[in-house]
């Protein structure tokens, strides 16, 4: 059975707060759904705002990407913005591959859809 992108986001966090947990992190979970970010880690009194993201994998090109950016609407319309430079501290992804990245916002060059097995980001892979 497929899963649509809020079941795959669902289990991308998942796998975050268990990575975080696993690590001495404290995770927060902010309540509602109007932050750019979507959890906050908390370790020796440092706060980190992390939003987490799903990376599928693209058959065709044998990659796993994933979109940056804020996404929503209705049946009568939808919109796509990008994320500002400050809108999180880090970028937690988890592929369809099973690994996990956890990622400075600020290392992050690209703002619509990110190829996360490239050697740039091989170092961020916890």
């Amino acid at each position: 059975m497929a899963m649509n992108s809020k079941e795959r986001g669902d289990i991308a966090v998942g796998q975050a707060i268990n990575y975080f947990m696993s690590q001495g992190y404290e995770v927060c979970l902010p309540i509602g759904d109007k932050r750019h970010y979507d959890i906050i880690v908390e370790k020796n009194g440092t706060l980190n705002r992390v939003q987490i993201k799903f990376a599928g994998l693209y058959k065709s090109k044998n990659q796993c990407r994933v979109g940056l950016r804020i996404t929503g609407g209705n049946q009568s319309y939808s919109y796509s913005k990008k994320y500002d430079n400050d809108a999180f501290d880090s970028l937690f992804v988890y592929t369809e591959r099973g690994e996990r990245y956890f990622i400075p916002w600020k290392e992050v060059d690209c703002r619509n859809e990110l190829t996360i097995e490239t050697n740039k980001y091989k170092t961020y892979r916890v």
